[in-house]
């Protein structure tokens, strides 16, 4: 038997996230960010494609494919129902999604275990130094730092 508990990350409607998948035994990390209408879960199909973003970068950094991996988890971070975050246009999530990631990238070392980031950004976002996305960015780099221990 497989228990999956989805709890409320399963709506996406009206609702955008930013997302962190964890393995914990492989010390991985992958940042994200959606507004897709099943939320986060559905988010996660794409990244488990044979051409997924995530896949894609987990066999890179690891070796292995990431359906051999027994302990990952996805944490979801609602945003703000406003439409810069929930709207089609996504330089909001976006900056939020980049300043966490360079945050935990910082952050990394102070973590045990330590955890390679494996999501990457080409270019920052334009939104990175609006008020409220930093906030939020804090917010859930420190939600995460303080959850982590005992993920």
């Amino acid at each position: 038997m497989i228990h999956t508990k989805v709890d409320n990350i399963h709506n996406g409607i009206d609702t955008a996230y930013i997302y962190i998948w964890l393995s914990k035994g492989y010390s991985v990390i992958y940042i994200g960010m959606t507004n897709n209408s099943c939320g986060p879960i559905g988010r996660a199909q794409g990244h488990f494609y044979a051409s997924g973003t995530f896949r894609k970068r987990f066999l890179q950094e690891r070796g292995i494919g990431i359906e051999k991996v027994l302990d990952m988890t996805l944490l979801s971070f609602p945003l703000p129902k406003k439409r810069e975050y929930t709207g089609l246009e996504s330089s909001y999530r976006e900056s939020v999604e980049y300043l966490v990631m360079r945050e935990l990238q910082i952050q990394r070392g102070t973590l045990v275990p330590s955890f390679d980031v494996v999501s990457w950004h080409d270019r920052v976002p334009r939104r990175t130094r609006n008020s409220e996305v930093k906030n939020l960015a804090n917010f859930i780099v420190t939600d995460f730092i303080a959850a982590y221990p005992t993920l």
